[in-house]
């Protein structure tokens, strides 16, 4: 009986997709591999429960699953709030505003060609010692969010109090405080995220992040779409700083898309070190819900004048989602 008076006043989507590909990856100096990986691969459940006088209660249980690796669930984005006229407050595990900023920027999302790559063992993730090519993309859990919106204009905020936010380890009322403007009319988005992290924790290093500041810039043309992102980073000391700016270009033909992105970061040490990426692609529209595509993505990390690591990578995907 519980169950359905809960489906009688509940608005309830079970969702998810699969993200499979083929891929041969050569490695500078250490061979070739030829393997299969998932990309975001994901299941979730997200409702609603109108609470009457224009306020309803929402919710969001989304989990990564791997069909080419190990086994098991992962966290993504889980949570619950309430939505009103007045905007929308979410508590729980959250993309940071400065994240979702980055709209649809980004046509090689969760491959080897995403703006948050390089994600093999080869090249470094973000550090002081190595480049990444977006620093801007975290999920952070114990998060107050705030999302509202005027007109055109969306904005969000976020705050992650508590003991250790995923970036550093404050311990103040808010370790992390993440906000962004959005601003989408037509064919133009414009949107600028800012975060501030606490480093003041016992033992924060020089070069411990300390603020992120994203600019993303898209522009619909007809069947063509234009992207433009740049992001600075400030470290403590100024040991670590980082500056990235990204290209992302994809025309639709069709039910089909040719794609291509230029990804760039550099990370303000001694001896700079600087990540290059390129990336092309080309989908085949199925249907609305299956796409199958070909890659191509070059991934460079050079210090100073000397290439220090290099891989090229070339793939075929099948996504499908439900």
């Amino acid at each position: 009986a519980g169950s359905m008076a809960f489906a009688a006043n509940a608005d309830v989507t079970v969702y998810g997709q699969i993200d499979v590909s083929i891929d041969a990856v050569d490695i500078d100096g250490a061979g070739d591999d030829i393997n299969m990986n998932g990309n975001t691969n994901a299941l979730g459940v997200k409702g609603s429960e109108d609470l009457g006088n224009g306020l309803s209660a929402n919710y969001q249980l989304e989990y990564g699953v791997d069909p080419a690796g190990s086994p098991g669930l992962s966290s993504r984005n889980q949570w619950v709030g309430l939505k009103g006229g007045w905007g929308e407050v979410r508590i729980g595990r959250h993309d940071t505003p400065t994240k979702i900023s980055q709209g649809k920027f980004d046509q090689f999302g969760d491959t080897f060609g995403d703006i948050a790559a390089p994600g093999v063992a080869v090249l470094s993730t973000c550090t002081s010692s190595s480049s990444c090519l977006s620093q801007g993309d975290i999920r952070v859990p114990k998060t107050i969010a705030y999302l509202g919106k005027a007109g055109d204009v969306k904005y969000a905020i976020a705050l992650v109090p508590g003991e250790g936010d995923g970036v550093t380890a404050g311990d103040g009322p808010a370790d992390t405080i993440s906000a962004a403007v959005i601003y989408e009319a037509g064919p133009l988005y414009v949107a600028l995220g800012m975060d501030s992290y606490d480093d003041t924790n016992s033992g924060a290093a020089a070069g411990t992040p300390e603020d992120l500041t994203r600019l993303t810039v898209t522009y619909a043309m007809g069947t063509m779409d234009f992207g433009l992102m740049y992001e600075a980073q400030g470290t403590k000391d100024g040991a670590a700083d980082y500056d990235g700016l990204g290209l992302s270009f994809a025309m639709g033909m069709g039910s089909n898309k040719a794609k291509f992105q230029y990804l760039t970061g550099t990370v303000d040490l001694a001896a700079d070190i600087e990540t290059t990426s390129m990336s092309l692609g080309y989908d085949w529209g199925l249907s609305k819900a299956t796409t199958v595509g070909v890659q191509y993505t070059d991934i460079s990390e050079d210090t100073g004048s000397t290439t220090t690591a290099e891989f090229t990578f070339m793939g075929v995907n099948m996504l499908h989602k439900f």
